[in-house]
């Protein structure tokens, strides 16, 4: 235990706060600025000089909404989009007409709008658009103004197929945005880890207040992690540029549970650990070890997916892989202490369980990752493929 900790808290913000991480963010936020600006203007000009359009605003306005849109399923909710504005657009074209003036008129339209909108698609993002469209028709833009009709219809459509283009002809990367969530994670999860084997080492429960915060506070960082993932799934299909990197795309995908089930494993380990420390009883060196070479394991894995941080992922992950295994060899009922009590054996399985979670990470089958634990029945679903004396190296 000689080695030099860091606090859950200050890995934090370590993996926030780098000067290379907010010029990153500076250099996305650069990109998706010029981007839209790009994407607008020749929205616009398609409309406007090859279709005739005199004053087509329906185009840059539709592109701007779509390269707006986060997360995965761009390509159903700039469909969805477009149809929304051609309900709205149509329908308000239409209700003006027979709708006489007065207060109640927008209630009336918007009402018909929504209401039409809500049998034709299941999606609120089409009942939004049917409504805003709507009110545009019946407010600023009513019929027979400059490039109305019709016209605002297949603008919408031009900027939707801009907006798609865009995104196919200008992606960026599809496994970045991934690789840097679930690397902050690892390092959640490290320190987390690393702070349980400190506290369990010495006693103190307290030491786990600020680990046990911020391992509660991870569902954000989770969900960008699964969206980052998806987006990149969906650019791979949408843009001819990224074909190549489908493979890479699903390595990724193929980990995103086994991340996702090492920070739980970690937060319920952490906080029996804290019961352990409370109740004054202790843990046996052997498992206290176990949990600081897991962690210790995480923090390397971490340095692996960090986009920053260059490394050799052909030798780094089986140099991981082997360590795992002699973890998983390590952590038979023996690792606890005579007369453990109910918290150490708690801590004992959660360990197993980062165990196989991070042998996963690595590509592991979870039946293979399993079977790489010391067994704790006379029977075990999955036989152990170990082999004489890798427990003792």
């Amino acid at each position: 235990m000689a080695k030099l900790r860091i606090g859950t808290l200050e890995r934090l913000r370590q993996l926030e706060g780098s000067l290379e991480s907010r010029a990153l963010r500076v250099r996305k936020r650069f990109f998706r600025i010029v981007q839209v600006a790009v994407a607008a203007g020749v929205s616009f000009w398609v409309a406007q000089s090859l279709i005739g359009h005199p004053v087509p605003f329906f185009a840059p306005i539709t592109v701007i909404i779509i390269l707006g849109l986060t997360g995965g399923d761009r390509i159903r909710r700039a469909l969805e989009l477009s149809f929304g504005v051609v309900v709205g657009v149509g329908l308000g074209d239409l209700l003006v007409h027979y709708t006489p003036d007065g207060l109640w008129k927008i209630p009336l339209i918007v009402g018909i709008s929504l209401l039409v909108a809500s049998f034709l698609s299941k999606s609120p993002l089409v009942s939004n658009q049917a409504a805003i469209g709507s009110i545009l028709i019946a407010t600023i833009l009513p019929p027979g103004t400059e490039g109305g009709g019709p016209d605002r219809m297949l603008d919408a459509f031009v900027g939707a197929a801009i907006g798609l283009l865009t995104i196919a002809l200008l992606p960026s990367s599809p496994v970045n945005s991934g690789r840097e969530e679930v690397s902050k994670l690892l390092g959640i999860g490290s320190s987390v880890l690393d702070d349980v084997a400190l506290a369990l080492d010495t006693r103190d429960a307290d030491a786990l207040d600020q680990a046990l915060e911020a391992v509660h506070d991870t569902q954000a960082d989770i969900n960008n992690m699964l969206s980052a993932a998806e987006v990149g799934r969906e650019l791979t299909l949408l843009s001819p540029l990224l074909w190549g990197s489908r493979r890479r795309v699903r390595s990724l995908e193929r980990i995103l549970p086994a991340v996702e089930s090492m920070i739980r494993n970690s937060r319920v380990l952490a906080r029996r650990a804290q019961v352990l420390c409370r109740d004054r009883d202790t843990a046996s060196t052997r498992l206290v070890n176990i949990v600081d070479e897991l962690a210790d394991v995480a923090a390397s894995l971490s340095d692996v997916f960090d986009v920053r941080t260059p490394s050799n992922e052909a030798q780094d992950i089986p140099d991981l892989v082997r360590r795992l295994q002699v973890i998983g060899s390590r952590t038979g009922i023996d690792a606890v202490s005579e007369g453990a009590v109910l918290s150490e054996y708690v801590i004992l399985a959660q360990a197993r369980s980062i165990t196989v979670d991070l042998l996963e990470v690595c590509g592991w089958s979870r039946e293979s990752a399993t079977s790489a634990l010391a067994p704790t029945s006379q029977t075990p679903g999955y036989p152990p493929e170990m082999w004489p004396g890798i427990g003792d190296q």
